[in-house]
């Protein structure tokens, strides 16, 4: 593996220069064989630095990436992180407790799941859950005294 250009992706995407982290993960991809046991680490990143900059193709390189990791928590931070950015909640909050099952010691993903807040009890409890004025109210009432972003999830 290309472990300079996966450094300075990294570097990038801590950065802020999400541009330039797809081009070295890019490049630190093309350096493995799909075989290879950091493939889906690598393709993660590749996947969450495009999802940064806009190319939701990203969004399916890190659902492709989780669908069969057995070990790496990052895989599953990445998955959460880009389903984060683009709004949708329910999945990022399923990817870091799927992450959180994968790898229960990963300091990132536990914090993640603490800034998340995933479960409250119901506002209306006489009311199911999903119903349409108890997730109405509860989205109102939902305080985030921090606003939660990518970049917090990951470092």
């Amino acid at each position: 593996m290309n472990t300079e250009s996966f450094d300075k992706g990294s570097d990038a995407l801590q950065a802020g220069d999400y541009k330039a982290a797809v081009r070295e993960f890019r490049e630190a991809l093309k350096s493995l064989e799909e075989h290879h046991a950091l493939y889906s680490r690598v393709a993660s990143y590749l996947g969450l630095a495009q999802v940064l900059t806009s190319d939701l193709n990203g969004l399916l390189i890190c659902r492709d990436a989780a669908s069969s990791e057995t070990a790496d928590g990052d895989i599953f931070l990445n998955l959460a992180c880009a389903e984060w950015h683009i709004e949708n909640r329910e999945r990022a909050v399923d990817a870091i407790m799927r992450g959180c099952r994968v790898d229960s010691g990963h300091e990132q993903l536990l914090r993640a799941c603490k800034l998340l807040d995933s479960r409250r009890r119901s506002v209306l409890p006489f009311l199911p859950r999903h119903h349409f004025i108890n997730r109405t109210v509860g989205r109102l009432l939902r305080r985030t005294p921090n606003e939660v972003t990518v970049h917090t999830l990951l470092y």
